[in-house]
């Protein structure tokens, strides 16, 4: 078992991960906040957590929920000609962060966590709390969503919907 000594000593190194992870999920100006609430929920939840080797996957966890309920509060409060922005080199012509922005959550999570950030499929179902099969269907779904929306012709828009088919 970690102890708070132990966690606290890592603190610097997981801030920076867990900030990055969150700003990448769409959290914005809330990613560090989201970062120091993960460890601080972490740090008085040691007694939880069952495999110490496994402590930094359980705050990503923790700031992957975290990023999330911060993205739908800043989506909430936006106006609808806003569009969040997947951090990304070289776009090709096409709005792809737009696109991506339309899918459901689990989708968009899964195609950030796998394609924009590069973690593994496996590791992705773990940050998301998921199945593995989970996320391999709902990159799959997205994939198929994306190759539709970015064909059209038409520019794509919040019109578009939450489920495109």
């Amino acid at each position: 078992m970690i102890d708070q000594e132990g966690f606290d000593s890592q603190y610097g190194a997981l801030f920076g991960d867990l900030a990055a992870l969150a700003r990448a999920l769409g959290a914005g100006a809330d990613a560090e906040d989201v970062a120091q609430e993960a460890l601080v929920h972490a740090r008085g939840h040691l007694h939880q957590l069952r495999e110490p080797d496994k402590l930094r996957a359980w705050v990503r966890r923790m700031a992957v929920r975290g990023a999330c309920r911060a993205r739908s509060r800043h989506l909430a409060n936006l106006d609808a000609e806003h569009v969040e922005r997947l951090p990304a080199a070289d776009l090709p012509d096409i709005d792809v962060a737009a696109a991506i922005a339309l899918l459901p959550e689990r989708e968009r999570l899964a195609v950030t966590l796998v394609y924009g950030l590069g973690y593994r499929q496996d590791e992705a179902a773990e940050l998301m709390g998921v199945a593995s099969g989970t996320v391999y269907s709902s990159v799959w779904r997205a994939r198929r969503k994306l190759a539709r929306l970015l064909a059209a012709d038409e520019p794509i828009s919040g019109s578009i919907g939450r489920n495109p088919r």
